[in-house]
C-alpha cells in the first residue's frame, strides 16, 4: 500500500510540473532551472518554433527583415544548446532494452501517420516535413 502511495504523490508532482495551464508555466520555470544532464520535451520546443514562425512576418511592412522573430526563434534553440554541451554517459540497460523488445517492435513513419490521421484527421493532405538523409 506504501508503495501506491508513494507513485500516486510521484504522479501528482509530474502532472503539475507538466500542467499546461499558463502555457507550461511550471515546467518553463524547472527548466530554467535545471542544469544538465536533461532532455527537454521536444514537443514544447517545436511548438514555440511553430508559434513564432507563424505569428510572425518575416518582413517588416518596410521590407526589412524581422530580426524580433529571428531573436525569438535563436533564444528557444540557443536555451536548448545548453543541454547539449554536457556529455551524457548513458548505459546500457539489458532488463530495459529485453522490456521493448530490443525495439525490434516497432511502426514506420507510415503507418504512425496513418494512425494520426485516424485519431485526428486533417482533412486528407499530407503535409509533412520531409527530411534528406
Amino acid at each position: 500500500m506504501e508503495w501506491a502511495r508513494q507513485n500516486l504523490e510521484a504522479l501528482k508532482e509530474f502532472c503539475q510540473l507538466i500542467d499546461s495551464s499558463r502555457s507550461f508555466r511550471a515546467y518553463r520555470q524547472a527548466l530554467a532551472e535545471t542544469e544538465p544532464p536533461c532532455i527537454p520535451y521536444i514537443g514544447l520546443i517545436l511548438q514555440d518554433l511553430t508559434f513564432i514562425h507563424i505569428g510572425n512576418q518575416d518582413l517588416l511592412p518596410d521590407g526589412s527583415i524581422n530580426f524580433a522573430k529571428r531573436w525569438q526563434q535563436f533564444n528557444i534553440l540557443d536555451n536548448m544548446r545548453r543541454f547539449k554541451k554536457c556529455n551524457y554517459q548513458i548505459k546500457r540497460n539489458e532488463k530495459l532494452i529485453n522490456c521493448f523488445n530490443n525495439f525490434d517492435d516497432y511502426l514506420s513513419e507510415e503507418s504512425l501517420w496513418q494512425i494520426s490521421e485516424k485519431i485526428k484527421p486533417r482533412g486528407g493532405n499530407k503535409k509533412r516535413l520531409e527530411f534528406d538523409s
